[in-house]
């Protein structure tokens, strides 16, 4: 157990500095975000492999994978080795220092050998992505276990909300950036276009930096965890025998993952059959940040008085939507098109909001970072769909595709109303017993 006083010094310094970290936090998340739109996996990525390589949906598929296997496969390690240290921060450091650097070195490449080594670009991407998801995977713990210490949990809703909220409109204004640099062809060719939107990228990352570099992180006493790697990895074992509503977090996840994964092929099935210029590409990425934006006006205030639950919910019927309209909206008329980013917009800022902050609240303090990383671990295999759903998009129709992804969310909108909210309930925590 930890002692008392050394509980009361964490809180003291946790008000003492909330303001300060409050504001430092904002920088750092609606910066990020800016970042993420430069180099959106749905939009901007999607439109520059097609540039590099003629088989874009396989391509496509294997950015995302990389992207999604990336991101969670150094988790649990990362949170053994973290579990017990009394602060975060450095590592957390180091993490955003080799994205911006991976996107600033993607940038220099594109601009000098785009036109004359487009293959060495595509391996270069493809290895520098797969760093930048790693780094992210990593940071995805640190990043969980320093917030919860710094936000309040009954604070957390508005401090996500206007965190994204913030970030999506500097979003739209990246998307509005990215429309205008690739629709003027004779003042942005190829490759300045792409390497501009990278640096884009890259500075807004820097910005990023500076602004969680301002964060004081609160000082939680923690004893040393004489537990092995093993043993911990035992701990998934009885959380999926044990909690039911773990359990049920995890195929809600499961489910959300998969209509994530869909998301980056919504581009290629748009320049299918039709005229496709650049400029169409930001009006998607606007739609997507807008829709993000309006909607998280929402998901903050549900979260802060209902809790995660419904934000979950909401979340998942957005990526329905997505689908559905992807559907039946013809593609070859770009304005109603982009009605599909608008819900793909909603669906991921949901997901943040709710996913991030349930099993924030479902896991308590010792346990954060094992539970974040348990649950993102044990959904790998969901990871790998993207590239299973660009090897079938060359056999099978996008129809297809589609209807098959509306009955794997319907299925997990059912499993998803049985989850228990840890807020109002105790039995939905997430705990470890010896």
């Amino acid at each position: 157990m930890e002692n008392t006083n050394e509980l009361a010094v964490f809180e003291e310094e946790s008000r003492r500095h909330y303001n300060r970290n409050f504001g430092a936090g904002l920088i750092h998340g609606i910066f990020f975000q800016m970042s993420a739109a430069f180099a959106s996996i749905h939009t901007v990525l999607p439109a520059f492999l097609a540039l590099l390589i003629s088989n874009a949906t396989t391509a496509v598929g294997l950015m995302a994978a990389v992207q999604g296997v990336g991101e969670v496969v150094p988790q649990l390690f990362t949170a053994y080795l973290i579990e017990d240290k009394p602060r975060k921060k450095p590592y957390l450091l180091i993490v955003i220092i080799i994205r911006f650097v991976s996107w600033g070195i993607l940038a220099w490449l594109t601009f000098r050998y785009g036109l004359s080594n487009p293959t060495l670009i595509l391996t270069v991407l493809l290895l520098l992505f797969g760093l930048f998801s790693l780094a992210g995977g990593a940071g995805t713990v640190l990043y969980a276990d320093i917030f919860g210490r710094a936000i309040p949990a009954n604070k957390r809703g508005r401090f996500s909300g206007g965190k994204q909220l913030g970030g999506f409109i500097l979003a739209i204004l990246a998307g509005w950036i990215v429309r205008y640099i690739l629709s003027d062809e004779a003042a942005f060719p190829y490759p300045l276009n792409y390497s501009l939107i990278f640096a884009f990228s890259a500075i807004s990352l820097a910005i990023a930096l500076t602004g969680f570099a301002l964060i004081k992180e609160p000082f939680y006493p923690l004893k040393k965890k004489s537990e092995s790697l093993r043993v911990m990895l035992g701990h998934a074992g009885t959380l999926l025998k044990h909690h039911a509503n773990f359990r049920y977090f995890l195929l809600s996840r499961s489910a959300i993952g998969v209509a994530i994964g869909l998301a980056p092929f919504y581009i290629v099935h748009a320049r299918k059959g039709t005229t496709f210029d650049g400029g169409q590409i930001g009006l998607f990425l606007t739609a997507q940040m807008a829709g993000a934006a309006l909607s998280n006006l929402l998901w903050g205030w549900m979260a802060d008085k209902y809790g995660n639950k419904p934000v979950i919910l909401g979340s998942i019927l957005s990526g329905g939507m997505a689908t559905l309209t992807a559907l039946i909206v013809p593609s070859i008329w770009p304005p109603a098109y982009a009605l599909v980013f608008v819900f793909v917009g909603a669906m991921l800022s949901g997901m943040r909001i709710g996913y991030n902050n349930f099993i924030l609240e479902m896991a308590e303090p010792t346990m954060r970072a094992t539970c974040v990383a348990l649950q993102n671990t044990i959904i790998i295999p969901i990871t790998a769909l993207p590239l299973v759903t660009g090897i079938l998009l060359e056999s099978f129709s996008f129809s297809t595709i589609f209807v098959g992804e509306l009955v794997l969310l319907t299925a997990g909108f059912i499993l998803s109303l049985k989850l228990i909210d840890p807020r109002h309930h105790e039995e939905g925590m997430c705990i470890i017993t010896e």
